[in-house]
């Protein structure tokens, strides 16, 4: 299994009228191919501006990818031409967005929309797109595909708009899909149909997958490995039964410690709550960005947190692929605790 795309040290600002915002700031990682990658991480973190960055479609003005490489099978997609960009989008690399009803034209067909990138990038001529629209329709699950194509997307429901938008992200056999939180404003039934759909599509095809989300259970059922973002920066990364085992970062565990458990229920326990708010992107980061709301630098009272930011590094006796940036190892933490 060969690397399909490498990010290194990928740094995107906005700049606006209320002052800079430090979006993302500096990751790096590789994506093999026919692998599924989860990001998680809160609100604000990154996660979707780090997409779109290697998408090529931040806004500019105000968006700006500053620095980093993006190579895709041996090309930098950031220093793709705008045409040669939109090449790539859709035929190599396509996306598919938390709210369909906003990505979806509302004046044009369903047959129409699924049928422009097939014609783009295949070469297809009308009768042979639209032959393969309502196969891809079929695929994904919506029952009479050839009557559909002429529907408008007000006439689906939100998990029917969400299967429309992943088999128009299919069409042209993409290596890689980037789903940005495709289930998030689906009810859990759905999105449960949705992730099982994807999981089938992506063995069948063969094809490389990003899953952007802050739900930890989605990312356990459909990822290889997973990247916990925060403040704009990995905080930890690995393969994810290793991560979820044995959890080194202290956002990360904080993460997992708000989930309900069910092994855990009958106890009676309370869940925890990782205290404070999410770092302000507005002011330039400095130190660890958790730093505020780490209750391992306040056992350890560790300076280095608020002055230098840790390098993403091979946990302590880990596995080589499981990597944190922190200044202390959480298992230390634990084992000062239990012997006091």
């Amino acid at each position: 299994m060969g690397v399909l795309m490498e990010v290194k040290d990928l740094v995107t600002r906005f700049y606006t009228q209320e002052g800079t915002v430090y979006a993302v700031n500096g990751i790096s990682y590789t994506l093999n191919e026919g692998e599924t990658l989860g990001v998680v991480g809160e609100s604000g973190s990154g996660k979707s501006v780090h997409a779109l960055s290697i998408m090529g479609l931040i806004p500019s003005p105000p968006g700006k990818v500053e620095s980093g490489e993006v190579i895709f099978e041996g090309r930098d997609l950031l220093k793709l031409s705008k045409e040669e960009m939109r090449l790539v989008r859709g035929s190599e690399i396509a996306m598919v967005f938390q709210d369909p009803m906003t990505s979806l034209n509302p004046v044009l067909t369903i047959g129409t929309q699924m049928t422009e990138a097939m014609k783009l990038h295949l070469g297809m001529n009308t009768v042979a797109a639209r032959r393969r629209a309502a196969e891809l329709l079929d695929l994904v699950g919506i029952p009479d595909a050839h009557r559909r194509l002429d529907d408008y997307p007000h006439q689906f429901s939100g998990g029917m708009r969400q299967r429309v938008m992943i088999a128009m992200g299919l069409s042209c056999n993409p290596k890689l899909l980037i789903a940005d939180e495709p289930t998030t404003a689906l009810d859990v039934t759905i999105q449960a149909q949705i992730i099982e759909l994807v999981k089938q599509l992506r063995d069948e095809f063969n094809m490389a997958m990003i899953w952007i989300t802050h739900d930890l259970g989605v990312v356990a059922g459909i990822a290889d490995r997973i990247l916990v973002m925060y403040g704009g920066r990995i905080m930890e990364q690995g393969d994810i039964k290793q991560v979820f085992k044995d959890t080194r970062h202290p956002y990360t565990r904080g993460l997992l410690k708000s989930l309900p458990r069910m092994d855990l229920a009958a106890g009676g326990g309370r869940l925890e709550q990782i205290e404070g708010s999410p770092p302000d992107m507005r002011i330039e980061p400095r130190g660890c960005p958790f730093a505020p709301r780490c209750k391992t630098r306040d056992y350890f009272n560790l300076e280095d947190c608020w002055e230098k930011q840790p390098p993403l590094n091979v946990v302590p006796d880990g596995t080589p692929d499981h990597l944190m940036s922190c200044w202390a190892d959480i298992r230390q933490q634990e084992e000062v605790v239990q012997h006091g």
